[in-house]
């Protein structure tokens, strides 16, 4: 075995960091075995190897299973996401679930889905006050890990949960999902980013999307969905 052959199949993590994309911050965690090419998105930071199996959830029935809304991903989806959750911190885990599951894919939501959600998901003060240009910009939501013009989306089948913070009107969580690309969910691919939303009206609205921690962080202390999809 040549030196540099050597050297990329002895490749076993590698930490893409922060990937800051128009108001929407994700971390991305690429875990390789015996590959080739590393993909290059712009890194922050390397820590420890994610732990691509979650921790164990606890015995309760009431565990959120990521798919609040139903499996498609349409607007849909994630409109009765926000009818249906209720006013507690396991309902803004689904709503923020669902959120992720929604946006973070390839081909983007429609420009008609786009004015679905901003009027019917987002506070009063998002991230985004135009949700329809945000996406016509095309911004690289997979941080890279996905060559353009591919095709994916991101499932909660391997998916974590962590509230980072709740109150009655305000719950900060942190996602963990799976990519899954040309169809084929991913052993090694997984991204985190943190969710603030906010009670308005009669449900939960997403204000904030951050990287505020690593994926193997997240995955150490995560919570498992119960199923995902």
């Amino acid at each position: 075995m040549s030196a540099p052959t050597k050297a990329r199949t002895s490749w076993i993590w590698f930490v893409i960091g922060l990937v800051l994309v128009g108001g929407i911050a994700v971390f991305v965690t690429l875990t390789i075995v015996n590959s080739g090419a590393v993909p290059t998105p712009r890194p922050t930071s390397s820590s420890a190897p994610v732990t691509v199996s979650p921790t164990p959830t606890s015995d309760s029935v009431d565990t959120p299973n990521g798919c609040l809304g139903g499996e498609t991903r349409d607007s849909r989806m994630l409109v009765s996401a926000v009818s249906q959750a209720a006013q507690n911190s396991d309902g803004a885990v689904e709503v923020a679930a669902s959120f992720v599951r929604w946006i973070q894919r390839f081909p983007y939501p429609s420009a008609d889905e786009a004015l679905d959600i901003e009027a019917s998901a987002l506070s009063s003060e998002s991230f985004t006050d135009d949700l329809v240009q945000y996406l016509a910009d095309q911004p690289d939501l997979s941080g890279g890990i996905v060559d353009p013009g591919e095709s994916y989306w991101m499932s909660t089948v391997p998916g974590v949960w962590h509230v980072e913070s709740a109150a009655a009107d305000r719950v900060e969580v942190t996602i963990g999902t799976g990519f899954v690309i040309d169809g084929a969910l991913s052993p090694t691919l997984r991204s985190s980013i943190t969710i603030t939303l906010v009670w308005e009206g009669s449900g939960w609205k997403v204000a904030e999307a951050d990287g505020t921690r690593t994926t193997e962080e997240l995955y150490s202390i995560g919570e498992r969905f119960d199923g995902g999809c």
